[in-house]
């Protein structure tokens, strides 16, 4: 029965294993959050996990406990005033000694009036006896005679009353814990609430959080700084920091943590940490009481029953020895200049099942222990989870470690540099997965570095010479400096993401989430690349949850290039229907500059742009995505190349868009295979009867379409022909028109949800109902497709060779001619129906060489149009700087510049401006003055040093402005001493003009009093006929016409006498 059991079991971990979907509140969600796969050199994580939707995670958003009026003056939340009672605040690991429980006993009672949910009571007792059991903490039902016994009339109550919160420390008779029902049922949660009521603090709230967690004031906001929640303080915890411990919030928006390979373990908690053991009874004096207790080593303490507590996988009085040591294992002393070999057992045969080896790595105080991988082979489950995996904690013993399998070779390990630095515990496991076959196995090398070298600081080179903290860095060819961080001028540096290439950009901290190299076809269906561009690996950011939008993820280069023009070259896939944005940008001298940006759906293939690089000092390249609205934002780079001198200009639409490519007439004259194409005008050395293709060249064509692709003759004699690789063209997944003929997307998912036939998409001709496919269903030959109308506005402009997809408002044709309504029958016939809605627009729904239309002249019965291509438009660059809007002209464009600015690309600070102000508490203003009234410097807006804030999105470097309506405009300052101070700004001498001349007309001061349609404007000092804000903001402005809401309103405005009419806009010339 054993067996049998034993048997069901093992094949039930396989299961679970190879299950996609995972519990967020089971236990095996912990497991699979800490594998860690490894694949030719990327590190990829389990599919199907979603911590965020867990109840710990939604626990921690409503997590508040009650504070004493004396608790919160000592945590400087209120003034010593007597008389003030308890009061609600967001938590924060140990309250001061008088709030402890005397003997470490705490009487309870469970209010089953209030708890009434069914797991109710089993949660609470299963919580209680996990106290009991691990920790010298006693739950007991309170009664009198107990109060008798102990002296004091403290209890507990356990409640549901309004979410899940406590009391901090022992506090007053009754003191309740609420487990607000259902949704604070769960074991982890009544820990968390039951650990505040013995007195601990939250882990992120300890002094020396900074050196483990990343607060994100921009997110948690400025004023959190010092408050409640987030505020530093002293927790009475002097045990190493904690990420797993029960009072540990998971690091969602607004807290990163600093080794992200250990995030999973802040959305643990179902149970008290090992840590969290030792902090009990640490802060209770557990151990007291002992006589002759052991000296527990290597990780292990004293627990409240004497003997020592071990690290998972060591045992003995004094956690002397590591389990199973007979079979495999071991304790390995490791110093300078020696290196230990750490193999599976068997190796390099294939290890055995059912095994658990555990490997204790020491070294000498002040040194690290870093293994390096040479060989590394554990079998891997499809979904990116582990039927074998090697255990690293490298950074403290007794906290679950990252679950390592896959294959990879060269990687390096090393002990953090604030937790146990000089041990590190590897726990191999053929246990849990052991009804799979075994693999080869891994082989370490594991040997000590001083801190000189962690983290690895040569950027392209090798770290040389690490004694007592000293450094030397051998550079790689083209790099030099004393970090090998600066390129040398004559430099070419290529991203390809290939195994064990070197590559100019690294992730970045500052962001939200990590760029993944990935190979093969993105997680999620209808986003991302199907494959790299070329090789076989890319990067990319992924837009499925836990991602949330607006997220970024950032590249940045991790040399520093030297002053000159280089021209980037970006190949990317910007592919799914929430896709946000793609921006670069670069610093130098000058500051910040966005040199390029793009957003939403630029279809399923790769593009590819030059972005020129001007610098005049040293320079970093900073690449950022920005997550779109929803999971469907896959955003992806490749082959990324940095050249010094100037771009050359990409050949425009060499892109298919039709299925088969039969639109295509680029110049691509290679095959797949890389063979030359033959001419199609030639019968050497392939004789054919292609010869209507003669005018083609050596062109890869597929005009008949009598194949699934573009492709040629080759000039090889051994290879008659073969396929062309073209990129598809930007095609959008949403169609325009009625009946979707202008669809070219990559759907193949129909109405019923069966799946186009195998190499064929969703479609539709001009006259088709709907777009639809044929499918692979036995029962059904064809079924229509869901495509989504656009909600973007149409470019005037065509992406595709043939103008299919133009969707604007030219309604000429070439000569001149006005184009015939397509919902008319006159004076031309046609059978057109489906583009009855599309007034008299120039379209192309039956694959002419472009768009078209019918026209008015009853002599000429339809003629092209002339749109140009999106590409030869000189706006599509986007020239114009500071926020210019370009706009297209004859021979080029033209920049309309915004206040401020001028010159061709709005390059320019405009100086004849006045530098003054117009109203009384310049709320318009948008000047150059950056001091202040008593002379003292404006702080960047930018910057939160010396002073944190919110308005760091304002976009004026250090100048005085009035972002949220105070009497005159102001500025944070450079001093520490003085937060923020007004600014002395003259009101203007010169009449305001009698036109608009900035972009949204907020510097518009005119006397423009009515709206466009002649309705006389309400007075801003006024609340009637329309009751409004601005009446204090803009009280010295009469009734005249303003705009003080740009550039939420892109034109001067005002609210109306019209009772019925709110508001609208005015008619005021452009300068």
């Amino acid at each position: 029965n054993l067996k049998r059991e034993d048997a069901s079991r093992a094949n039930e971990n396989i299961q679970q294993l190879e299950r996609e979907y995972v519990d967020p509140d089971s236990k095996f969600m912990e497991l699979a959050e800490s594998f860690q796969v490894l694949r030719d050199g990327q590190i990829l994580l389990a599919n199907g996990l979603h911590p965020e939707d867990g109840l710990k995670a939604k626990a921690d958003k409503q997590d508040k406990h009650m504070l004493t009026h004396q608790q919160k003056v000592e945590l400087g939340l209120e003034s010593e005033k007597p008389g003030e009672g308890h009061g609600i605040v967001s938590q924060r690991a140990f309250t001061a000694g008088n709030n402890l429980w005397p003997d470490g006993i705490v009487p309870y009672e469970i209010n089953t009036t209030s708890l009434t949910h069914e797991r109710a009571l089993p949660v609470i007792e299963d919580a209680i006896k996990r106290f009991n059991e691990t920790t010298c903490i006693q739950f007991v039902p309170h009664t009198k005679t107990l109060e008798q016994e102990l002296g004091h009339t403290g209890w507990v109550n356990f409640v549901s009353d309004g979410g899940c919160w406590s009391y901090v420390g022992k506090v007053f008779s009754g003191q309740s814990i609420s487990l607000g029902q259902p949704g604070c049922l769960w074991v982890g949660i009544a820990i968390h609430e039951m650990g505040h009521a013995l007195g601990e603090w939250h882990e992120q709230s300890r002094t020396d959080r900074d050196h483990h967690l990343n607060m994100r004031w921009d997110i948690l906001g400025q004023s959190t700084k010092g408050g409640a929640n987030y505020g530093k303080m002293d927790t009475r915890n002097y045990n190493p920091y904690d990420y797993e411990s029960v009072m540990q919030y998971g690091a969602g928006s607004g807290m990163e943590v600093l080794q992200p390979e250990l995030k999973f373990l802040t959305y643990y908690g179902s149970d008290l940490s090992y840590y969290d053991i030792k902090d009990i009874t640490d802060a209770y004096r557990c151990t007291d009481k002992c006589v002759n207790p052991p000296k527990c080593q290597n990780g292990g303490f004293l627990n409240f029953q004497c003997i020592c507590k071990c690290p998972e996988g060591l045992e003995g009085d004094t956690c002397e020895s590591v389990i199973n040591v007979e079979v495999c294992g071991g304790i390995i002393d490791i110093y300078p200049g020696q290196e230990t070999t750490i193999t599976t057992p068997n190796y390099p045969d294939s290890y055995n099942l059912d095994t658990k080896c555990v490997w204790l790595l020491r070294a000498p105080e002040n040194l690290h222990v870093r293994v390096n991988v040479d060989v590394f082979h554990l079998p891997l489950v499809d979904n990116n989870k582990c039927y074998h995996w090697l255990e690293v904690r490298y950074n403290l013993v007794g906290q679950t470690g990252v679950r390592k399998c896959g294959t990879t070779a060269g990687d390096v390990w090393t002990t953090s540099a604030w937790g146990e630095q000089n041990l590190m515990l590897l726990i191999f496991d053929s246990v849990y997965g052991k009804n799979h076959p075994a693999d080869k196995g891994f082989s370490l090398r594991a040997n000590t570095v001083h801190k000189g070298c962690i983290p690895i600081p040569c950027v392209n080179g090798v770290c040389k010479e690490c004694e007592a903290g000293q450094f030397r860095c051998q550079c790689d060819p083209g790099f030099e400096g004393t970090l090998c961080d600066t390129m040398e001028a004559s430099a070419q540096l290529d991203c390809t993401f290939e195994r064990s290439s070197q590559c100019f950009l690294k992730n970045t901290e500052e962001d939200d989430f990590d760029w993944i190299i990935y190979s093969g076809q993105t997680p999620s269906d209808l986003t991302g690349p199907d494959g790299a561009l070329t090789g076989e690996n890319y990067i990319y950011a992924e837009g499925s949850s836990p991602r949330t939008t607006g997220q970024t993820a950032i590249l940045i280069s991790d040399i520093n290039f030297p002053a000159g023009d280089y021209c980037l070259r970006l190949n990317y896939n910007m592919f799914g229907a929430d896709v946000g944005s793609l921006t670069v940008s670069v610093k130098d001298s000058k500051g910040d500059r966005e040199l390029w940006t793009l957003s939403g759906n630029q279809g399923s293939s790769w593009r590819t742009d030059n972005v020129y690089i001007l610098a005049e000092g040293d320079f970093k390249i900073r690449i950022e995505a920005v997550r779109g609205s929803n999971w469907e934002s896959d955003i992806a780079l490749d082959d990324l190349k940095i050249s010094p001198g100037l771009c050359e200009e990409p050949k425009p639409l060499d892109c298919i868009a039709s299925l088969k490519g039969t639109d295509y007439t680029g110049n691509v004259n290679t095959t797949v295979g890389g063979l030359t194409c033959q001419r199609w005008d030639s019968d050497s050395p392939t004789k054919h009867s292609y010869h209507d293709y003669d005018d083609h060249e050596n062109y890869c064509r597929n005009i008949r379409g009598d194949e699934n692709n573009i492709w040629c003759y080759t000039t090889d004699p051994d290879t008659r022909w073969d396929f062309c690789k073209v990129p598809r063209c930007d095609v959008e997944e949403c169609r325009r028109s009625k009946n979707g003929y202008d669809y070219m997307g990559t759907k193949k998912t129909t109405e019923q949800g069966l799946t186009c036939k195998e190499g064929t998409f969703c479609t539709a001709s001009a006259n088709s109902p709907a777009p639809f496919c044929y499918v692979d269903d036995p029962d059904t030959r064809w079924d229509t497709c869901i495509i989504p109308k656009c909600t973007t506005q149409a470019d005037e402009c065509i992406k595709t060779p043939l103008g299919k997809d133009y969707f604007g408002t030219v309604s000429t044709t070439k000569s001149g001619k006005t184009c015939q309504a397509w919902s008319k029958q006159e004076p031309h016939k046609h059978g057109f129906w489906a583009m009855n809605d599309e007034s008299n627009y120039c379209r192309n729904p039956d694959g002419e060489p472009a768009p078209w239309c019918y026209t008015t002249d009853s002599e000429t019965r339809y003629e092209m149009c002339d749109i140009p291509f999106c590409q030869d438009l000189a706006c599509r660059s986007s020239p114009c700087e500071n926020k210019g809007i370009c706009a297209e002209e004859a021979g080029g464009f033209k920049c309309k510049c915004p206040y401020g600015y001028t010159g061709d690309t709005c390059s320019t600070r405009d100086k004849t401006k006045e530098d003054c102000k117009r109203s009384t508490n310049g709320f318009e203003y948008r000047g150059m003055i950056n001091t202040t009234i008593s002379n003292r410097t404006c702080q960047r807006w930018d910057s939160d040093i010396p002073h944190g804030h919110n308005f760091n999105n304002l976009n004026a470097e250090n100048y005085c402005r009035n972002p949220d309506n105070e009497p005159e405009p102001w500025c944070y300052t450079t001093d520490p001493n003085k937060r923020w101070e007004i600014c002395d700004i003259p009101f203007c001498t010169t009449p305001a003009q009698e036109c608009v001349s900035s972009l949204y007309g907020e510097d518009y001061f005119g006397t423009v009093r009515q709206t466009k349609n002649g309705i006389p404007c309400q007075k801003w000092s006024d609340l009637t006929p329309h009751s409004h804000s601005y009446n204090t903001k803009l009280k010295d402005q009469d009734d005249y016409c303003r705009n003080p809401t740009a550039p939420g309103d892109n034109f001067p405005w005002c609210y109306t006498i019209d009772p019925d009419i709110r508001w609208d806009f005015c008619d005021i010339p452009r300068c």
